[in-house]
């Protein structure tokens, strides 16, 4: 039909003109096609499920079934915190590895969670745990910065994991509670570097087996505990991962816990002096500051120093300056709202010097001071929120039990429940208990800081592989100080005579309390500026961080800078606006 056309027939002209098969095909009712897509559909998924239940052949692997798409789930509160996006369908694995019978009788294993999308990315995303772990995880992949995504939902295969203890299992509350694993050398061990290891190599074999091909791409990413995993990593097992983002990391973790005891102390010296006591007769910790207290010292901290950054916005971007005076606060008279005790003021001070032994050596780094001290996400880790009946920091919770039986060589026996727990880090000595966390006793071949190690500055081996660190801390952290994290990065670079900056980055987050939280721009998009540097070489220079609706301006946005810039105010435009700051 076309074979006659003149060689300048149009584009138009030399299209194939329908037949009439063609035609009669068109006529074909719709849900002859609907029938013929379904079908297709269903095979596929059929082909699919086979792979996913394939994997049950796999060693440890007890369950893999392939879920279907699924529908977001928001929080009471609205979207944020504890929401849940729209989910891919994806094949979930569990697993688990190193059965065995432990110290104690106790049951221990390697267990694990994972997640591969049906329509994958090509990438492998790590999901890092928090506190003493002994928790599976919901391996979706937490992105950290408060986003409202997740690795899962971006098309990585996602594992979590308990690194090796399960805390409904491993549970004796006369041998400290959750942090019973503490009485067993290879649950130590699992828990403090091992369990990552083996994890990643079953989850790249299980990768592997489903896709039929290994990931182009290996991420890993977690905060506090998650985040000293994710620089362990970078140290111990540097061919693992392409890029680690490491947020507030606990990476001399025993050091911090030591901290938490100096800390307990001092502020129980203010109960002692008013004589109030909790029910279980131990100082109130709780009841040696009010809210208002708090909020006190914050606004005098931010009358000291928000203007060292040029610019009084609630802020203190030059946080490394500031130098508060709270002597100033001293009650002339009894206590009154406005005032704060000698004891209360001695008590800060101490705290924020950071812990020493008897000879004023430092245990543990010092802290900045930072508005985020008047902020609930700090108390409730060093003195516990006001209005509790008991004791209940987190220092004095968890923060003991973890000292004693997990960071101390041999491990001392404390109950987890009523007076124990405190009247233990009341006893604690910062001359010879300090010292157990490099102990070495019996069965427990490996002191805590050895097999917890997450601090050498040697990452020689991770820049060889071509790896990309991003570190970010909030600055009023109660937990872990970032005034430890910058010691750090400032060691790695001089170690790399002023270089690090090609492989490890580092963050600073005013206000920011522990991994989030505090009058601070807590959003922020860090996973996604590690996989630019990693994957299109775009190092990052700044990163745009968001307010949150809890913060006294909900919406501002600022530079997350790189270290040792910040974010300095152009003179012009709205305060509000991240365009309107240069880091320098």
């Amino acid at each position: 039909m076309t074979a006659n056309r003149p060689t300048g027939a149009s584009a138009a002209d030399r299209r194939v003109r329908p037949t009439a098969d063609m035609i009669m095909s068109l006529a074909m009712p719709l849900r002859v096609y609907i029938c013929i897509l379904l079908f297709a559909f269903t095979a596929s998924a059929q082909v699919t499920d086979q792979k996913c239940t394939a994997l049950l052949t796999a060693p440890g692997i007890t369950s893999a079934v392939l879920k279907p798409p699924s529908a977001a789930v928001t929080s009471p509160g609205g979207p944020g915190r504890g929401s849940i996006p729209a989910l891919p369908a994806h094949c979930e694995v569990r697993g688990k590895m190193n059965e065995r019978t432990g110290a104690n009788g106790q049951h221990y294993a390697i267990n694990f969670h994972m997640r591969l999308p049906v329509d994958w990315n090509g990438r492998f995303f790590f999901e890092g745990g928090g506190g003493s772990n002994g928790n599976i995880g919901d391996a979706l992949g937490n992105l950290q910065g408060q986003q409202p995504t997740n690795a899962l939902v971006l098309g990585y295969a996602v594992v979590s994991q308990d690194s090796g203890h399960d805390n409904t299992v491993n549970n004796d509350p006369k041998l400290n509670g959750a942090q019973t694993f503490g009485y067993d050398e290879q649950a130590r061990l699992d828990f403090g570097y091992n369990s990552y290891d083996q994890v990643t190599q079953a989850a790249k074999a299980l990768i592997r087996a489903y896709y039929g091909k290994p990931p182009e791409r290996s991420y890993y990413v977690g905060c506090s505990e998650g985040g000293r995993e994710a620089m362990m990593m970078s140290q111990r097992f540097p061919d693992y991962y392409d890029g680690i983002l490491a947020c507030s990391p606990g990476f001399k973790l025993p050091k911090a816990a030591i901290a938490g005891a100096w800390d307990t102390q001092a502020f129980a010296e203010i109960a002692k002096a008013s004589g109030v006591n909790d029910p279980n007769g131990e100082p109130f910790l709780n009841k040696t500051f009010t809210d208002d207290d708090m909020a006190l010292v914050a606004r005098t901290i931010l009358a000291a120093c928000d203007k060292l950054d040029g610019l009084e916005d609630g802020i203190i971007a030059n946080f490394p300056a500031c130098k508060p005076k709270l002597t100033g606060l001293t009650c002339k008279g009894a206590k009154e709202a406005g005032c704060l005790t000698a004891s209360q003021i001695t008590a800060l001070e101490k705290v924020y010097g950071g812990a020493k032994n008897s000879k004023g050596e430092a245990l543990y780094s010092n802290w900045p001071w930072d508005a985020g001290i008047g902020n609930p996400g700090w108390r409730i880790w060093k003195l516990g929120m006001f209005a509790a009946p008991v004791n209940s920091s987190i220092n004095a919770t968890l923060g003991s039990g973890a000292i004693s039986a997990v960071f101390t060589t041999p491990p001392t026996p404390v109950a987890s429940i009523g007076a124990a727990p405190v009247a233990y880090l009341l006893n604690f000595n910062f001359d010879t208990d300090a010292a157990k966390i490099f102990a070495e006793s019996g069965t427990y071949s490996k002191p805590a800081w050895d097999f917890m190690m997450a601090s050498s500055t040697d990452l020689s081996g991770f820049r060889k592989h071509g790896g990309k660190l991003l570190i970010t801390h909030g600055v009023s952290d109660p937990v872990f100080s970032v005034n430890d994290t910058i010691s750090w990065v400032n060691e790695v670079n001089k170690l790399n005579k002023g270089k690090a900056s090609d492989f490890v980055r580092f963050f600073a987050v005013p206000g920011m309390n522990h991994c989030g939280g505090g009058p601070s721009t807590d959003r922020y998009d860090a996973f996604n500026a590690l996989v630019a540097w990693v994957e299109t070489k775009t190092a990052p220079e700044r990163i745009i961080a968001t307010a949150g609706p809890g913060t006294p301006w909900p919406g501002r946005t600022r530079p997350l800078c790189l270290y040792p810039a910040f974010a300095h105010y152009k003179g012009t435009g709205s305060i509000e606006d991240a365009a309107n700051f240069v880091c320098k």
